[in-house]
């Protein structure tokens, strides 16, 4: 057996022309490949099986699947990871994606290396530059490896190999129907609707304590086409993919960076000189309500503890400034065992830290424009509302 790529289709015809176009460009090692183009039941699936079948595919087998009946995101998913019982390791994307012509190399190498792990759940070929729970700058740390963990599951390009899809479907199977509430997960995932697989893939890798594998450069980015998740088109999660192909450096599990569902750094928690001993929590997007067994809490949000030290943001990614402190007023050191008044957050500094390469006019600017088109399309809504109200 071997890898094979499958692509997850729905009603965006253009997208999935521009990424078989993608696909067809990229590197393959010299190994035959096989293309499943997986397609749900929609209006336009005529048109898409059109194209698939008129789409010359140059590097193997190509195999394309029909449903008959609406399956739904979850249910698409969940059928193509079941496809890993016939190959080594799938790559799943969506067709909203776009992928690097070095992302197969990648792809294999990193399923060779980590495929076996019973602690790694799944490898990304996208990287985050946005923290999805924030909306604010995600700058990984970069130990001199390719590659990093976060417990956050992916759905902008991912592989599963067969073992570590076994894994999440034998909890998936006991769990699907349960309503969990974990203290360590985003609680805007947890809101999540049923339709998203990627919920329970997340609350499976907090659960169990597993990994992701993600890049230090993109394999994958994700245009964001209007669809049935996205009312218009967007480039916010556009990201710079590898130009090429190279030979990876993994880390080996214990020598990685790593990052919790909040991306908060977890691996250097032992290392903060004026923590040592103690048990800490790590929140410098301040997202964090909980703060289970922790006595020290740094974080840029204003908490009721009593602050011990305060921190400049100066470095980069914004965690180092926990190593290597220099007074401040910009992250707060907690006391948890003491409640207090509490601090006043300074959001001028830390915005002028987060938008470093866009001048105060500009963001002025965006936000102006920003809240323009808000309010007006909100306004149309409602005209339409009275409209149809009226009639």
């Amino acid at each position: 057996m071997a890898n094979a790529i499958i692509i997850v289709g729905y009603n965006r015809l253009i997208s999935l022309k521009r990424l078989l176009t993608s696909l067809n460009n990229a590197e393959y090692c010299g190994d035959n490949v096989t293309l499943i183009i997986s397609l749900d039941k929609s209006e336009i699936q005529n048109q898409l099986i059109v194209l698939s079948n008129g789409f010359v595919w140059k590097h193997g087998k190509k195999k394309i699947r029909a449903f008959s009946e609406r399956q739904g995101l979850r249910q698409h998913i969940l059928n193509c990871g079941e496809l890993t019982s016939e190959y080594d390791g799938v790559i799943i994307l969506e067709d909203d994606l776009t992928v690097s012509s070095g992302f197969y190399a990648y792809a294999k190498q990193a399923m060779d290396f980590y495929g076996n792990d019973a602690r790694i759940a799944g490898i990304s070929l996208y990287k985050h530059l946005i923290n999805l729970g924030s909306h604010q700058p995600f700058e990984p740390g970069n130990n001199g490896y390719d590659t990093f963990l976060m417990q956050f599951a992916q759905s902008w390009g991912q592989c599963w190999t067969k073992s570590m899809w076994i894994f999440f479907k034998t909890w998936y199977n006991s769990n699907y129907d349960k309503d969990i509430h974990l203290d360590n997960i985003p609680e805007y995932i947890l809101q999540w609707d049923e339709k998203s697989w990627l919920k329970y893939y997340m609350e499976y890798i907090v659960a169990t304590n597993k990994f992701f594998v993600y890049p230090q450069v993109a394999l994958s980015t994700n245009h964001s086409d209007a669809g049935t998740h996205c009312d218009d088109d967007n480039n916010d999660y556009q990201v710079p993919l590898l130009e090429g192909s190279k030979k990876y450096r993994f880390p080996p599990f214990d020598e990685a960076v790593k990052y919790d569902a909040f991306f908060e750094r977890i691996d250097i928690l032992e290392k903060i000189p004026f923590g040592k001993g103690k048990i800490i929590c790590l929140d410098l997007y301040g997202k964090k309500k909980i703060f289970t067994n922790a006595e020290i809490l740094i974080s840029t949000a204003p908490h009721h503890y009593r602050v011990v030290k305060k921190i400049q943001l100066k470095y980069r990614p914004h965690e180092i400034n926990c190593l290597f402190p220099t007074e401040g007023d910009d992250i707060f050191v907690y006391d948890l065992r003491y409640v207090d008044i509490a601090p006043l957050k300074k959001h001028y500094s830390k915005s002028r830290y987060d938008m470093k390469t866009i001048h105060w006019t500009e963001a002025l600017r965006y936000g102006i424009v920003g809240l323009y088109k808000a309010i007006t399309k909100r306004i149309g809504l409602l005209f339409i509302y009275l409209l149809c109200k009226d009639k």
